[in-house]
């Protein structure tokens, strides 16, 4: 969403739009709920975050008029209820389910190349999952989050050239993760014939 627009939709938000405040749960509640995960680890938790953030907007609505950058507001605001519910002890376990998945390759129209696509697809995915958990948090938050630099480094409290670096070291990471996997997969099918 642009900055002009999210900042209008904020102030009809702050007027008692509920249309509006509909609208800004729909378009963030998602991407609001991976920052909550990346702190919390816990789907249900990180579901309750997000909800409570939008419940105290609503409630406080007018009080939020002063609030000039609403996309970071969001964002700074869902990362300390996520904080506030680990230093209040709410963490149990983590969920196992993964948020890294990402839907890199469209669909085949043969089952050969579908199985290919598919296991290129869980080689990607295994090399995102074997990032480093900050490298691996940035590289979602861009990838499927669509953040910006600035956001990212908001959200997490590192500086944008750190951001700049993780973007930098996943991709070079996956890619060799990759290539490495195929030559053995190849070294392997040549062995076999």
């Amino acid at each position: 969403m642009e900055e002009g627009s999210i900042i209008s939709l904020f102030e009809k938000v702050v007027k008692g739009d509920e249309a509006a405040f509909r609208i800004l749960f729909e378009t963030y509640s998602r991407c609001l709920f991976h920052v909550a995960y990346y702190y919390l680890n816990s789907r249900e938790l990180s579901e309750e975050a997000v909800l409570d953030v939008f419940t105290v907007i609503w409630q406080k609505r007018e009080a939020l008029s002063h609030v000039k950058e609403p996309e970071r507001y969001l964002y700074i605001s869902v990362k300390n209820q996520a904080l506030h519910y680990l230093r209040r002890g709410y963490v149990q376990e983590k969920d196992a389910n993964s948020l890294y998945e990402i839907e890199l390759v469209p669909d085949s129209d043969t089952p050969e190349k579908s199985l290919m696509d598919e296991e290129y697809r869980m080689l990607v995915q295994q090399a995102i999952d074997s990032l480093p958990p900050k490298c691996r948090e940035v590289f979602r938050l861009v990838l499927s989050d669509k953040l910006k630099n600035r956001e990212i480094a908001d959200v997490l409290g590192i500086s944008e050239k750190t951001v700049n670096i993780h973007i930098a070291k996943a991709y070079e990471r996956i890619a060799a993760y990759v290539n490495r996997q195929y030559k053995q997969m190849k070294g392997f099918l040549l062995l076999l014939f």
